[in-house]
């Protein structure tokens, strides 16, 4: 028994310094404090981890210290409310600090300020969120799709970056370290032809980052023929693979394919960015006065084809059901069709289509995905439309055939 003056030794603390460094920096991680949500939206949350700070003064002194060249955060201040939604929503940038309390942080490293010097508004509108550096290149690759997607955008903004050392030292002078001034600016790099960017701070940034910066900024966004170009080779990739029995990395090709014409697909969920960019006429080769968006709306029905014809290999039916049926749902909602009207196979069919043959592609992998989950109904319904596409595909023939024998 311990006598009332006797005080446990801790044990951790005869540990040696650099392996509890490892100790701290494997809890105070941003990886290890981050939660995962549905459709990959991800949060952060350090309660747990920050009980170090309250075990005694030594312990919180080197935990403190690890915790701030580990989290590193980045405040963003803007005038439109919207702003923070659409980085959460469409970004999926998880943020550490929202509203009003955003003014009072001043932990950040960074102060990132857009606005628009001619575009009036109200004083006390300003808007404002704090991410963590980890998460500043969604960020700014948020804001490279805006502009695409909008571009009369950003020739009307103003972007300052201004650095700041969050705890500066009584004794020493104020720091940010070159290798740090790079992680901070340089992600700006990808957001372009702005009406003007102020680089400064204290500590003043260092001209080499600067220049790099802006250097970045100026070089034009690929061209659509370019873009359009780089997805049909991803996807011809991706097809060698599928072929070879390839089918993790036939994936990954295709979600990369869907990358290069600006689709981002996180978990269940896909992003389509840049149809403004893409909806003119083409002048490179191989699309000579083609027009862009319809070039890459062919894409995207043969990725969606080709990613279901993987699923249904691997055998993971509810995947390929869940990407036909969101094509097939997309394309009927565009049609101006109801889901609970009854429309003819013929009439659904639009042969038209530009990409008429891997519409009925996913028709039929989609119908032999609800097959095997059990909704035989839904599957001869798709197989019917499917064989107005496919006329002289007999492995559709067969499909119906086993499906009505099944049924019967």
């Amino acid at each position: 028994m311990l006598s009332a003056v006797e005080q446990p030794i801790s044990r951790f603390l005869s540990i040696p310094p650099e392996i509890r460094e490892q100790i701290y920096r494997l809890i105070l991680q941003p990886d290890a404090n981050r939660h995962y949500m549905e459709i990959d939206y991800t949060y952060y949350d350090f309660k747990a981890a920050l009980v170090l700070f309250r075990l005694n003064r030594q312990i919180y002194l080197e935990s403190r210290k690890i915790f701030r060249d580990l989290n590193v955060s980045v405040k963003i201040e803007t005038p439109w409310p919207e702003a923070q939604h659409h980085v959460a929503l469409e970004g999926h940038v998880p943020m550490l600090v929202t509203g009003r309390r955003t003014r009072l942080f001043t932990g950040h490293s960074l102060n990132v300020t857009i606005d628009a010097p001619e575009v009036p508004m109200e004083n006390g509108e300003e808007q404002g969120f704090v991410v963590l550096l980890d998460d500043l290149e969604k960020f700014t690759q948020m804001w490279f799709y805006s502009s695409l997607s909008h571009g009369g955008l950003n020739p009307q903004l103003r972007l300052t970056l201004d650095l700041r050392d969050p705890n500066p030292s009584q004794d020493e002078e104020k720091r940010v370290t070159k290798a740090l001034q790079r992680k901070l600016l340089l992600p700006f790099g990808v957001v372009k032809s702005l009406r003007s960017v102020v680089v400064t701070g204290d500590p003043k940034p260092f001209d080499s980052i600067e220049r790099e910066l802006r250097e970045l900024q100026a070089i034009p966004p690929h061209s659509p023929e370019h873009c359009l170009r780089e997805a049909t080779r991803l996807k011809h990739e991706g097809n060698t693979e599928l072929n070879a029995g390839h089918y993790t990395e036939a994936l990954r090709l295709y979600k990369a394919a869907w990358h290069a014409i600006h689709v981002v697909i996180a978990g269940r969920k896909r992003h389509i960015h840049a149809d403004h960019f893409f909806n003119r006429q083409l002048r490179e080769a191989p699309y000579e006065n083609k027009n862009g968006q319809a070039e890459r709306l062919v894409l995207r029905v043969q990725l969606v084809a080709n990613t279901c014809q993987v699923y249904l290999k691997l055998h993971e039916y509810e995947e390929c059901a869940y990407w036909g049926t969101r094509s097939i749902d997309m394309l009927r909602v565009a049609m101006g069709w109801d889901e609970r009207q009854d429309v003819l196979p013929e009439d659904e069919a639009v042969l038209g289509f530009p990409a008429a043959d891997q519409m009925g592609k996913i028709y039929y992998r989609t119908a032999l995905a609800k097959k095997e989950l059990g909704e035989r109904g839904e599957a001869r319904q798709l197989l019917k439309v499917a064989a107005v596409y496919l006329p002289r595909d007999e492995m559709v023939q067969k499909a119906i055939g086993e499906c009505a024998l099944r049924l019967g």
